[in-house]
């Protein structure tokens, strides 16, 4: 919802693009190679931050309708203390792409530096505390 957000916003030009800043966690693929290269082009400060061995930014699956990330990844190992920054093609070797799947754990989809977020007990997009 991040990307697709800024990406409307700086292609209506709603708000000032050099102010913008994307940055998703464990993002899944969410269009094909036109709309990654729009977001490209026209999101200049966009980071999608990945953890170890998250399943959700393989999805959906690069071969379904030709979904693809747009740049740049920060791909953190393990325990999030040593990092990538794969910022040259949208889909690195280098980063998440490269782990040998189907070695994925929701765990990492739900735990980023040091927060559980499956415990901060908000509600869909209502952002209400439960």
């Amino acid at each position: 919802m991040a990307s697709l957000a800024a990406s409307y916003i700086t292609y209506n030009k709603l708000f000032d693009a050099s102010k913008l800043q994307l940055v998703t966690y464990g993002q899944p693929r969410v269009g094909d190679k036109a709309y990654a290269a729009a977001v490209d082009r026209d999101v200049t400060n966009k980071f999608r931050v990945t953890h170890a061995h998250d399943p959700v930014p393989h999805l959906p699956k690069e071969n379904m309708q030709g979904f693809t990330h747009h740049k740049a990844e920060v791909f953190y190992k393990e325990k999030m203390t040593k990092y990538n920054i794969c910022d040259d093609i949208d889909e690195s070797e280098f980063c998440s792409n490269g782990q040998v799947l189907p070695d994925t754990s929701i765990k990492d989809h739900l735990h980023y530096f040091d927060v559980d977020v499956s415990d901060l007990g908000y509600s869909n997009c209502a952002n209400v505390k439960n």
